[in-house]
């Protein structure tokens, strides 16, 4: 039974002929392309799981494409994984707070990069078929809409995520490494800044500009909660 496409963004190697199987066997069908500048285009009319983006062949151009898939309603949805050779903290950092929602070295190993897809695809399977509602807060899980008042608000898909999981469990503390753990994963290399920068962005996307919050609020030494 097939789970969904995998976009690949790069040059072919023997890893990715690799990946290619692993993929099909688990169900997933990967679909390449060299060409950074049609990736939208193709993401909006394949709708995939993930997106694997190798950032080092396209420099600015991809780091613009990988922002864009992110920020648009249409593609948001789909996992964007980044692959770079030699990669420091910085690019890593950079990648992860543009919206990535992981970042492998290469050489990667084909069976691990599988993992890790399966991994976000059951993540992003949890947020089919749900609608919660919190204050004047909608979220609808099945558009991946958000809304206040009526009003829709564009979030990224990070954003939407870590907005869920507030959300979903009102009332409830998440320290910032269980935030990191079930928003970006387990083995995502992010650090507490980033959520503390994505907390703040999405303050500021439901109109909170000033403190106290009447959303979402900072138990300090500890994490965050949805009030």
């Amino acid at each position: 039974m097939e789970k969904g496409t995998v976009l690949y963004f790069g040059p072919e190697s023997k890893d990715t002929d690799t990946l290619s199987s692993l993929l099909e066997r688990e169900g997933f069908l990967l679909k390449s392309s060299d060409e950074i500048d049609i990736a939208q285009d193709m993401a909006i009319r394949e709708k995939p799981v993930a997106i694997l983006v190798n950032i080092d062949e396209f420099g600015d151009d991809g780091w613009l494409v990988c922002s864009e898939l992110k920020d648009d309603l249409a593609t948001r949805k789909a996992a964007l994984i980044l692959l770079s050779e030699g990669a420091d903290e910085n690019v890593k950092i950079k990648g992860l707070e543009s919206g990535a929602d992981d970042f492998l070295q290469i050489p990667f190993s084909p069976r691990e990069l599988v993992a890790r897809i399966k991994a976000i695809a059951r993540r992003v399977a949890m947020f089919d078929n749900k609608k919660i509602r919190v204050k004047d807060i909608e979220i609808d899980l099945d558009e991946h809409r958000v809304r206040k008042a009526g009003k829709p608000i564009d979030l990224t898909y990070i954003q939407f995520k870590l907005l869920y999981l507030l959300a979903s469990r009102r009332n409830n503390v998440f320290s910032r490494k269980e935030i990191l753990e079930k928003v970006w994963g387990k083995k995502v290399y992010v650090t507490n800044r980033t959520v503390d920068v994505h907390i703040k962005r999405l303050r500021e996307k439901l109109g909170e500009y000033k403190y106290p919050s009447q959303y979402i609020e900072t138990i300090h030494g500890t994490g965050y909660r949805f009030l």
